[in-house]
């Protein structure tokens, strides 16, 4: 084989140190129809995060001319090249970290990687499992998803899945790798397939456990759609095919594990699609709209001037009497159709208020009040016996933390004690705002939509 083309290295670095993704850079290969090896299109791109291998700043030093090419295979088999024209005392140690991330193995010889490419196989999608979804192409090739159970997986598949399992910690905050022996795992694998072969496109992972009484929830554990592929629909199939998964299995709803702001943005676009889809939904939403018609900006005006701020009991009763609010039986009949978590309910109903009100001024400013005074009713509730903790929601609900916020999201953490009054309202209208915005954001698409309709 011809040598690899890599990028250039990273001067003049060995004092002052590097950040790691500029040292590094991924390269999916594969093999045309005439089984050459060519690097996939826009097949070369750097990690969004090294955090894992190289603690909190990200840095590497101690080196002159760095470069680390990570060359995978169409399986997924990985050749770690690191090159350097000088190393300083006290270097970061580069090897154990990719040991301690690739559990399966990598190759460091250049050699042996050529041999173990060109015998590698082409993906057979049999191996893959049951296929649970697939659309055609404007290119001509199909997407696939498909579904293994884990535990009984194909020995091909779960070797594959090992070796996928590491670019998880490059692109995924706080990834951990998987026991694929645990009998609860689910494997969802998304593919193209086109005449030059199969081509994995990403991949999600999904966790069933018990959930009281007597019932099964999924959790969405892990989900990754590999750079070059981004933007063409393999994440939307995903997370349909896991919805599909908690319909099949009679799991009661399916849960995220702390989603990035990202893939909650999706995922809520998703269930909002099918909730549009409800007819007895809609009329509930314009039912709502209505009543907040006939109110006539009272609540919003309370809202603002602090009404439910007081015990939580009367916060809680102040939140659910908002006109826009949903009738308790609305939103168990949106999680049990739709199988959506208490908090994902919530949040589908919202973006539901907003559509079907069209985003109107009233509706956008009804909905902002609705989200303040539901902030205020959980602050209110959570300071009746916190100790030194703050509150964050949760698809398990609205819990109580001690300390810092654990999780990357862009909605902070509210402040249960320790602050003033004035703090602790500027938290609640800061998350207030924030969360308006990732409701008005999926909201626009589905307007532009039916603004799109009108006009044909």
């Amino acid at each position: 084989m011809e040598p690899f083309a890599k990028r250039p290295r990273v001067e003049g670095a060995i004092h002052t140190g590097l950040p790691a993704e500029e040292a590094l850079t991924f390269h999916l290969l594969k093999k045309d129809a005439e089984g050459r090896v060519v690097i996939e299109e826009n097949g070369n791109f750097p990690p969004e995060m090294t955090h894992q291998l190289f603690g909190e700043k990200e840095e590497i030093v101690g080196y002159d001319g760095l470069s680390i090419d990570v060359w995978l295979t169409p399986q997924f088999q990985a050749f770690i090249d690191v090159k350097y024209a000088a190393k300083g005392p006290g270097a970061t140690e580069l090897k154990q970290p990719f040991a301690d991330a690739f559990e399966a193995g990598f190759f460091q010889d250049k050699a042996q990687f050529d041999a173990a490419l060109q015998e590698e196989a082409g993906i057979d999608v049999g191996l893959l499992g049951e296929q649970v979804a697939s659309r055609e192409t404007e290119e001509g090739s199909t997407f696939r998803v498909c579904h293994a159970h884990l535990a009984t997986a194909n020995p091909a598949l779960k070797a594959m899945h090992a070796r996928l399992q590491p670019l998880l910690y490059f692109f995924v905050d706080a990834a951990s790798t998987i026991d694929q022996e645990d009998e609860g795992w689910h494997l969802l694998t998304a593919v193209e397939q086109s005449p030059e072969g199969v081509e994995v496109l990403g991949f999600a992972t999904v966790y069933r456990h018990y959930h009281y009484p007597a019932g099964a929830r999924l959790k969405l554990a892990q989900i990754l759609v590999l750079p070059p592929h981004q933007g063409r629909g393999a994440g939307s199939m995903l997370l349909q095919a896991a919805q599909g998964l908690a319909e099949q299995t009679g799991a009661c709803d399916l849960s995220f594990e702390d989603p990035a702001d990202a893939l909650q943005a999706l995922r809520t676009g998703l269930d909002v699609q099918r909730a549009l889809a409800l007819d007895w939904a809609q009329a509930a939403a314009a039912e709502r709209i209505s009543a907040l018609a006939g109110d006539k900006g009272k609540s919003s005006a309370a809202t603002a001037n602090g009404s439910g701020s007081g015990s939580g009991k009367a916060a809680r009763l102040a939140a659910l009497e908002h006109p826009l609010a949903a009738p308790a039986e609305v939103l168990s009949r949106l999680r049990s159709e739709l199988r959506l978590t208490r908090l994902q309910a919530g949040v589908v109903w919202r973006v539901l208020v907003y559509v079907v009100g069209k985003g109107e001024a009233a509706v956008v400013e009804g909905v902002k009040g609705m989200i303040r005074q539901q902030l205020v009713a959980q602050l209110a509730a959570a300071k009746e016996d916190a100790q030194g903790k703050s509150v964050r929601e949760t698809d398990k609900g609205f819990i109580m933390c001690r300390g810092a916020a654990t999780t990357k999201s862009a909605i902070p953490l509210l402040p249960v004690e320790e602050q003033s009054a004035e703090q602790q309202a500027d938290a609640v209208e800061e998350s207030t705002e924030q969360q308006l915005e990732a409701v008005a954001a999926v909201a626009a698409k589905f307007l532009l939509l039916e603004d799109e309709e009108d006009e044909e």
